[in-house]
């Protein structure tokens, strides 16, 4: 599992992925809980506040996870994660398919 902490003021942001789900826990409570093998985006409203936390697989870079944390569409901050070790298989996989695919080996 691969955990990601953001701070904004006095408050803690943490995102928990394990490849095939992740939790978005605002100062120890959980906010949002979502399926994602290759990312996706939480929405959750806090006194008045918008925040949204991006998770994305970067194929064409380091072949990790960039996060996201925004407040009222601003982004505060980002960062890298070490993709766990089934999104990066099922990245492998899905590319060796397309590669077939394209030169006709299937």
């Amino acid at each position: 599992m691969t955990t990601t902490d953001f701070t904004l003021n006095d408050t803690a942001i943490t995102v928990y992925q394990n490849g095939l789900e992740e939790t978005i826990t605002y100062n120890g409570k959980s906010v949002s809980q979502k399926s994602a093998l290759f990312g996706t985006r939480h929405e959750f409203v806090i006194e008045n506040d918008n925040y949204e936390v991006i998770t994305a697989f970067d194929y064409a870079g380091r072949w990790d996870n960039k996060v996201q944390f925004r407040k009222n569409g601003k982004l505060l901050e980002e960062k890298r994660a070490q993709a766990s070790f089934l999104t990066q298989t099922a990245a492998i996989i899905l590319l060796l398919a397309a590669t077939f695919l394209l030169i006709g080996l299937f």
